[in-house]
């Protein structure tokens, strides 16, 4: 189901800016504030998810690099 979102006090040159990317992409305002809007997402989401993997996969290489250790919190 599609919904309405309304921008309050948009800085004018960002709405130039929207503007002007819709007339060279030969969509309206609104079509083309969904594009970069989704755009802009869709680039963040993969930041993080690449980021996660990064992250998981060194956390793998450091318990496999030292399949002994542990995280006995109970030591001082």
């Amino acid at each position: 189901m599609d919904v309405d979102l309304f921008i309050k006090k948009m800085p004018h040159v960002v709405k130039e800016l929207i503007s002007r990317e819709a007339f060279d992409n030969r969509r309206s305002i609104n079509q083309e504030a969904i594009a970069l809007l989704e755009e802009a997402l869709v680039n963040r989401v993969g930041a993080a998810g690449a980021k996660r993997k990064q992250m998981e996969a060194l956390l793998a290489d450091a318990v496999g690099a030292h399949p002994s250790a542990s995280f006995n919190h109970s030591q001082p």
